[in-house]
């Protein structure tokens, strides 16, 4: 099996300890190949930088789980690859260039997108809410 993830995705398994997210990075170490574009490690250390700030996490429990995530893709897909095909897909579908770098990586790859995001995961075709 294919997936790609969005930060959402680690963001609940590594800092709010969800279930469903969980599960899927586990699955991730062993069990199906994760592709990501490099913008997803931006969006992780931003977000948990935000758990630091509201004193939600210690520094170093953010730090240690950004290196984490930097560790479980088997892909990381460069922004310079992806930004032709992400502005196509945003225009058409309404997404941020952002979050359309997920949609399209996931369309190349036929693979499925895992994500919190409601309106991403209603963009693409195969798609699994965390």
């Amino acid at each position: 099996m294919r997936a790609i993830f969005d930060a959402s995705v680690f963001v609940r398994a590594l800092a709010d300890s969800e279930p469903a997210a969980a599960r899927w990075v586990d699955r991730a170490l062993d069990e199906i190949a994760v592709s990501v574009p490099s913008l997803v490690f931006a969006e992780v250390g931003n977000a948990l930088a935000g758990y630091v700030r509201a004193a939600r996490l210690p520094a170093r429990g953010a730090l240690e789980r950004l290196e984490f995530t930097v560790r479980v893709p088997r892909r990381v897909i460069g922004l310079g690859d992806l930004a032709p095909s992400a502005l196509v897909v945003a225009l058409e579908r309404g997404l941020s260039v952002y979050d359309a770098c997920y949609a399209a990586l996931a369309e190349a790859e036929s693979a499925v997108l895992v994500t919190a995001d409601r309106g991403l995961a209603a963009a693409v075709t195969r798609a699994e809410l965390v």
